[in-house]
């Protein structure tokens, strides 16, 4: 029983205000995950481009992959018999869930000192408007530019965070990823199936794996480089790369190497504010965490461009861990109020060879 003076007591009026802020956060959450979503370039286009999927949860994230093409298909006449023969060249890639939290926290302080429902809400806002930046700019670290481990890029805090571009795109494209396990749990260089497309922009000769190497030093090699990638990944089915995500100066470049005329844009991309240019059927824009592919860093000595299918590559996201807010309520031995903003999430593949890098872009490309 709460005694006169017990300060874990709650009053009256700090019942309310729990109910009222938990209640408006909930309300907000909608609002919330907009906001997240359209600060980040690689956030809205994933999901405007149909590669934010969500899911019922689940152990784990299987996606559903063919390695091989049905030798039964064929012509055939009258009574001839048809092929029958069970197939194989079908597997699964595995992804493990990762979570992701942020808190807004009120202390009691901060509630004497907003004390009215006007400046409480305000706080409120305030706070919930930090939290979403930190969201968003976690989230987009961890699914553009990962964390850096000996010149390649992995999910970081012991492979506890969601997986990145370069962890999918790697430079040496048959060789498995340094943590985080193979990706999709398949082995790159057991399986040549489960091989990414890669291409070297600052020489002629190819390193290992490589579909090809272009020495680019002009604005018309750039476009040949760039469109040759897109079509390298659109061998087969399934189609083409209808996404690009390059660094900003590689953006910058391809823009200056085309014509004004032809230089289409997305206008929805262009009314959340991002830029964007066309090449053929698919969207190019620039993040400001795309990594050096090349050198193995964060920070760029040259460029790169990552060209995604999002057929193929997607954000899978717990339809009941969707950026969801918890009531906020007061710890033991603390006299702040405390909700909590969960997300629980992973970018997947299930078809690699649809996907491709270009690294090695320079910086400094000209006319």
């Amino acid at each position: 029983m709460a005694t006169i003076g017990d300060t874990s007591a709650p009053s009256t009026n700090t019942i309310y205000y729990d109910a009222l802020l938990s209640t408006t956060l909930d309300n907000y959450r909608a609002t919330m995950i907009d906001n997240i979503y359209k600060d980040s370039a690689y956030l809205s286009a994933m999901r405007e481009f149909g590669g934010v999927i969500e899911t019922a949860g689940g152990e784990r994230i299987r996606e559903q992959l063919m390695y091989g093409t049905n030798s039964t298909v064929g012509s055939y006449e009258g009574y001839e018999q048809i092929d029958t023969t069970p197939q194989d060249g079908m597997t699964a890639a595995f992804y493990e869930w990762r979570e992701l939290a942020g808190t807004i926290a009120i202390s009691r302080r901060e509630q004497r000192q907003n004390s009215n429902e006007a400046a409480i809400m305000n706080l409120l806002e305030a706070k919930t408007r930090q939290a979403e930046m930190g969201l968003r700019e976690e989230a987009n670290n961890q699914l553009v530019r990962g964390t850096v481990s000996g010149a390649t890029f992995i999910p970081g805090n012991s492979s506890k965070d969601m997986n990145p571009l370069g962890w999918f795109l790697r430079k040496a494209n048959a060789t498995n990823p340094t943590a985080g396990g193979n990706v999709g749990n398949i082995s790159a260089s057991a399986n040549s199936f489960w091989r990414h497309n890669t291409a070297v922009l600052d020489s002629a000769s190819t390193d290992t794996g490589n579909a090809f190497a272009l020495n680019v030093t002009t604005y018309a090699g750039l476009k040949v480089a760039l469109r040759r990638m897109k079509n390298y990944c659109a061998r087969g089915s399934g189609g083409s790369p209808n996404l690009i995500i390059t660094d900003q100066v590689t953006y910058e470049t391809y823009e200056n190497a085309l014509d004004a005329n032809i230089r289409f844009q997305n206008t929805k991309m262009a009314d959340l504010g991002f830029d964007s240019i066309k090449l053929g059927g698919a969207e190019i824009l620039w993040d400001e965490v795309v990594p050096d592919v090349d050198n193995g860093t964060a920070s760029l000595t040259d460029g790169s461009a990552f060209f995604l299918n999002t057929n193929f590559y997607r954000l899978y996201i717990d339809s009941e861990t969707n950026f969801v807010t918890t009531p906020f309520v007061t710890p033991e031995n603390q006299t702040a109020m405390v909700a909590k903003v969960l997300l629980m999430a992973n970018a997947c593949c299930s078809n690699l060879r649809k996907l491709g890098v270009c690294y090695a872009i320079a910086q400094t490309i000209v006319a």
